[in-house]
């Protein structure tokens, strides 16, 4: 059901209304690319069945689906059409085409080209837990994420989101849960890691299929270089890799999840699976979130930071500012977290 989750906070003032978020996106409802459109990018029902529902409700769990579909048109072929172009210029006129005629020619060219390319198609499923105010999106990038994001935001202007960030550096949590052997409780380390040098060069060691508990590890460690990267089981039920970013990749779900469930029929799997993978998720992330320090408080770091310039504020000290003392110091993304509160797991 779900490979990578990117986590999202949802505000705390946000109201679900699964309908009126249903009846907005049957306005973006997908449809395929015209002759000469790059890309085409629609929601479409997660079940994969014609005329269902852009959204499911599954024990509370919302699931939407966005499809995106994409020309492809090699580079290799659109330079050697710009080539026999520019060739046919050179001939009739005894001067090559500059850059800037070479660019337009390029675009000239990929609109001609565009209606016989093929097209590839994708998906990025999404998960909205109402009760828990989070928003996750199964994409291998925070850009490819953010761009979801950009159209879900615009079929409910209400949705107010910033990604989940741990009180704690993830990257600072998984170093020492390797060097003392430690890691949270519930959780073990697994055999897959990935350190990596903070300096210029970026030195990077990769571990697959390998003991961690080693000293040569340690010394990786010690000499600077920090996890981007660790393999972690949950409970013995799911096995995950945890980034640097707070990512959670390669998610699979063990035996024991599925022990003494029945093979669900055809029509009923969808179901099932979604319950699976939400039912087991929804309590993954709260104890890798509580693991990392728990989820860093948007609010208080605002105010800490507010409290802090304010006596330079009142004494002259920072220049321009508003009639609370404190409005020099502030940024857009400040005032985001501002706005946004922590919501409860449960």
């Amino acid at each position: 059901m779900f490979k990578n989750l990117i986590i999202y906070r949802i505000a705390n003032d946000w109201q679900p209304n699964a309908e009126k978020l249903e009846d907005a996106l049957e306005e973006e409802r997908f449809e395929p690319c015209g002759a000469t459109q790059a890309l085409s990018a629609g929601w479409v029902p997660p079940r994969g069945e014609p005329g269902a529902r852009l959204l499911e409700d599954i024990d509370g769990h919302w699931l939407l689906n966005l499809r995106l579909e994409k020309r492809v048109l090699p580079g290799s072929v659109v330079r050697e059409h710009v080539e026999e172009l520019a060739e046919k210029i050179e001939q009739e006129t005894g001067r090559r085409p500059g850059k800037k005629q070479q660019r337009d020619m390029k675009e000239q060219v990929e609109l001609e080209l565009l209606p016989r390319a093929f097209t590839l198609q994708s998906h990025l499923r999404v998960w909205i837990s109402p009760k828990q105010h989070l928003l996750m999106v199964d994409a291998g990038s925070i850009g490819k994420a953010d761009e979801l994001i950009t159209l879900l935001v615009k079929a409910d202007t209400s949705l107010n989101l910033h990604l989940l960030q741990s009180a704690e550096s993830p990257a600072a949590c998984m170093a020492a849960w390797l060097m003392d052997g430690v890691p949270p409780k519930d959780f073990v380390i697994d055999r897959d890691c990935e350190l990596k040098a903070a300096d210029e060069m970026k030195a990077a060691v990769r571990y697959a299929r390998h003991n961690l508990d080693t000293d040569e590890v340690k010394a990786h460690l010690t000499s600077g270089k920090m996890p981007t990267r660790l393999a972690l089981t949950w409970k013995e039920r799911v096995s995950f890799t945890l980034t640097d970013t707070l990512q959670v990749k390669g998610i699979k779900f063990l035996d024991v999840v599925f022990d003494g469930r029945d093979k669900p029929a055809k029509d009923e799997a969808f179901d099932v699976d979604a319950a699976l993978a939400t039912g087991e998720l929804s309590q993954l992330i709260p104890e890798l979130v509580e693991g990392l320090g728990g989820e860093l408080d948007f609010i208080g770091q605002s105010a800490k930071i507010a409290a802090e310039h304010a006596p330079k504020a009142a004494s002259g000290e920072t220049g321009a500012a508003g009639a609370d003392g404190v409005q020099a110091h502030r940024t857009p993304a400040m005032d985001a977290d501002l706005a946004t509160e922590a919501a409860p797991w449960d």
